[in-house]
């Protein structure tokens, strides 16, 4: 039939799919999922087999898609991954109405000024394709339905299964909703899982960064948050109070881009941690100090323990604290050369969420704490879980006022487990088969990584961590078992092998985002022959 076996034919399905506004949380969302399924569902393998193509109803209404082939009697199935949401377009600015229109994005952006010496090179070549989702990851999806084709033709020596997710971008939903999905078409079909293999485009590591990489693994993340809880005091009498923002800067000033949380592999290293909120939480405008606010970090993995990145966090915030106290002394000894009082040097309390937790149930009882977080989580059902995570803090906090100033270290979600096949044989085998192959046939230099450091879904397949280990975690994590949850028992029971292959992109999360066209059929034939590799391994 060969639909998507052609670079023509694989650009035109790529626009297709970026033209579907399938942005994280909104309508387009679910319009992407049927639209994958309808475009599956005309080749002639579906009319035969239609209950091999499913579209999975998720609790809030959006939809996964799993596409299955089966090739002869065999059970050894390699599992395609991928989202089809993408981030917002807000970064586009007065280029919003083009950012799911490549072919005239492109164009525009080809006649703007003073663009970077790296763009200019990019469209001067013309095999560059701009748009919202043309690199993260819609150039993904259309590589996996070329596979799809291909197996439904009889290609592979094995199954193939394609999922393909919502919410990949925001909370991996999708992705944790597809998870009892596989074990119950594990079962259906008779079917074991060979391997998982991603199709998350190959991202620069650093700027300037033109390799083209082969994961064989997906770092972990924690979102650790800092409530930063003062004094309240009038803007009149600033010394008689703690600005919860002058706790929350230092926090940020500490930690943003922090070496000493970069874990390093060999030549690879995690990017140091970057801020992803920072806020006072007055709801008003008045003269009183914001005395309490938040601060929210992405933090990445490779292989330390929670415990150590808890202790660490927790020495940073002590630190912090104590940069603090002797910046507000300093000012206040200074201001009473003015203005004559008593200075005292303020002495902040650092907390885990569990140990505050612990004081307000001492104080209060259990029956207080638990009908204030019912009353919170009710009132707040479409309120975003960063937001209700630091609103169950910031009450816990006012319970204990009397041990304020205080900075409480807490995780807020999603949490994205590390995953690695780096020393699994099978993978360390196909890899190197894929890295010859590429040589050879495209003169294309794939560079091995042992972990993807974009964030993926291939975190939810499997669970390296024993639960014990994950308590540091979960216990300071004010909204896991109420609006959080994770499948751990049946995330251990999905363990496989993983590997990660796409296309060539730049400038994901960008105005700029951009698919190399170029690469395109090779990454195809790239991708094919490691599901070959896989299945006959």
């Amino acid at each position: 039939m060969n639909r998507w076996q052609d670079k023509e034919s694989l650009t035109a399905l790529v626009k297709e799919l970026v033209e579907i506004p399938s942005i994280s949380t909104e309508p387009a969302e679910i319009a992407m999922a049927e639209h994958l399924y309808y475009t599956l569902n005309s080749l002639d393998y579906y009319k035969y087999n239609p209950s091999h193509l499913q579209l999975h109803p998720m609790p809030d209404g959006r939809k996964l898609l799993t596409a299955f082939v089966r090739n002869g009697p065999h059970e050894d199935t390699v599992i395609l991954l991928s989202h089809f949401d993408v981030v917002n377009i807000e970064d586009y600015g007065d280029l919003k109405h083009l950012a799911f229109r490549p072919a005239e994005l492109t164009e525009k952006i080809e006649q703007l000024p003073n663009l970077p010496d790296e763009l200019m090179e990019d469209l001067e070549n013309g095999q560059w394709l701009f748009g919202r989702g043309t690199m993260d990851m819609k150039a993904g999806v259309a590589l996996h339905l070329s596979m799809i084709e291909q197996a439904a033709e009889g290609h592979f020596p094995g199954n193939i299964l394609m999922v393909s997710v919502p919410d990949e971008e925001v909370n991996s939903a999708g992705m944790l909703a597809a998870i009892p999905a596989l074990e119950q078409l594990k079962r259906q079909y008779s079917i074991s899982y060979k391997a998982c293999l991603n199709g998350e485009p190959a991202f620069t590591r650093y700027p300037g960064d033109k390799n083209h990489y082969l994961y064989t693994g997906t770092v972990g993340k924690l979102l650790p948050g800092f409530l930063c809880y003062g004094r309240e005091t009038h803007v009149g009498e600033p010394f008689g109070g703690l600005n919860g923002n002058l706790m929350a800067a230092e926090m940020t000033r500490m930690l943003e881009l922090n070496l000493d949380f970069c874990e390093t592999l060999g030549d690879e290293a995690i990017p140091p941690p970057a801020n992803l909120l920072q806020k006072d939480l007055k709801d008003h405008y008045s003269v009183q100090i914001p005395h309490a606010a938040v601060t929210l970090f992405n933090l990445l993995m490779m292989e330390k323990s929670f415990s150590e990145v808890n202790l660490q966090l927790l020495r940073l915030a002590k630190e912090a604290a104590k940069n603090v106290e002797s910046f507000f002394y300093e000012k206040a000894l200074a201001y009473s050369k003015l203005v004559p009082f008593d200075v005292k040097k303020p002495a902040i309390t650092v907390f885990t969420f569990q140990e505050l937790f612990e004081k307000a149930l001492e104080l209060h009882g259990q029956e207080e704490i638990t009908r204030r977080e019912n009353y919170i989580l009710s009132t707040h059902p479409h309120l975003d879980d960063r937001d209700v995570t630091t609103m169950l803090v910031n009450d816990l906090a006012s319970l204990c006022k009397q041990y304020a100033p205080m900075i409480v270290l807490f995780y807020a979600p999603p949490f994205y487990p590390a995953v690695s096949s780096r020393e699994d044989s099978l993978i360390q085998k196909v890899s190197g088969d894929v890295i010859q192959f590429a040589e050879s046939q495209f003169q294309i230099t794939l560079k091995k990584q042992n972990y993807f450091a974009g964030l993926s879904d291939l975190s939810y397949v499997g669970l390296s961590y024993k639960q014990e280990e994950l308590r540091p975690l979960l216990d300071n994590m004010p909204v896991y078992g109420e609006r959080y949850h994770l499948p751990l028992n049946d995330m251990k029971e999905l363990t496989m092998p993983v590997m990660n292959l796409g296309p060539m992109g730049r400038d994901a999360h960008k105005w700029t985002e951009r698919l190399q066209l170029s690469s395109l059929l090779a990454t195809q034939h790239m991708i094919s022959y490691t599901i070959s590799k896989l299945l006959e391994s």
